[in-house]
């Protein structure tokens, strides 16, 4: 296939469209409700000169202390509504492919669809191991410095309740307290899952990428990845579990995220592809001092100095389980 041939796909005005839509229906993190398109940051990150490195979250501290008795001649105290802010960091990542990598792809009815899907789902794939490696952060500043409250670590208990099972999913979500009714879905391993399955004598996962309804456990949504922490000398496994909307997942616009190229002394067509993103677990905003580059690394991003709770701690829809299984 030509190089102009392939420049027209890309360039045509439907495959933006395309992608934008299978990302919605591919992604597990949004049909499960976890990650969820933020309008305000939305509109922020399209205004006419954005181009910074992170976005400001405002918000309103939610309204506490105790309610005053009336009384006759005694006038009530008046407090301050109190304005904080979360940041969101954005993530800019781009990777090139060369024509070989494609070909046989192109051979197909719909080349258009085939360069869309794979695309998209490529990007899916390292959006989620973004957010892992933020939720590796997130939660070494919650153990650092809020007294491990989202976190629940079992794994060195004795026997049985050291394990995986409904018992310690239930446990986990009490870190929350009368909030855990919140919690509607969990990450985890493929190898956690298969421990779940066997409770269930059932297959709790539908496949990742796949459109169509999520399988779910004990009433919450399943997302399986194996980006999830598991270590299978130990038997160690990382579970998430979150609540609606708990990660701001937008994308943002970028220049020229599409772009075609020529080898010529190599008869090789390239695609280029760039991605800006907010993968953002709302209520711990960005908070690293530094970062190398222009944008962190997922391993800049898993330090516990990056982070910095902003949210109280039941307003933060997302919890940690360290476990066996």
């Amino acid at each position: 296939m030509a190089h102009t041939a392939i420049a027209n796909i890309i360039f045509n005005n439907a495959f933006s469209t395309y992608v934008q839509r299978r990302s919605t229906e591919l992604s597990a993190l949004i049909q499960s409700g976890v990650a969820a398109r933020d309008p305000a940051i939305a509109k922020l990150c399209a205004s006419a000169g954005f181009g910074g490195k992170t976005v400001s979250l405002p918000f309103w501290a939610d309204l506490d202390g105790d309610d005053e008795v009336l009384a006759e001649g005694s006038a009530l105290t008046v407090n301050n509504l109190s304005a904080k802010q979360d940041v969101a960091v954005v993530l800019r990542r781009g990777k090139a492919w060369g024509m070989n990598d494609l070909a046989a792809d192109l051979a197909g009815d719909d080349p258009m669809r085939t360069i869309a899907d794979r695309f998209v789902r490529y990007w899916l794939r390292r959006d989620q191991k973004a957010l892992f490696s933020v939720l590796k952060g997130v939660f070494a500043d919650n153990v650092a410095n809020d007294n491990g409250d989202l976190v629940l670590d079992i794994s060195g208990e004795n026997g049985s309740d050291a394990y995986l099972n409904k018992d310690t999913l239930l446990a986990a979500a009490q870190k929350l307290g009368d909030a855990k009714g919140a919690l509607t879905a969990i990450a985890m391993h493929s190898a956690a899952e298969t421990v779940l399955s066997a409770e269930q004598n059932t297959t709790l996962y539908r496949p990742s990428e796949t459109p169509g309804r999520l399988s779910t456990y004990n009433g919450r949504s399943i997302i399986m990845d194996d980006g999830c922490g598991y270590d299978p000398a130990t038997g160690i496994a990382e579970i998430y579990l979150f609540g609606a909307g708990a990660v701001a997942y937008n994308d943002v616009p970028e220049r020229v995220p599409y772009e075609t190229d020529r080898d010529t002394l190599n008869s090789r067509d390239i695609v280029v592809t760039r991605s800006a993103k907010i993968v953002h677990l709302r209520g711990v905003a960005w908070h690293s001092p530094s970062i190398a580059g222009a944008t962190p690394t997922n391993a800049e991003m898993e330090a516990a100095a990056a982070w910095n709770r902003v949210y109280d701690r039941k307003d933060v829809r997302a919890v940690k389980l360290i476990c066996k299984i």
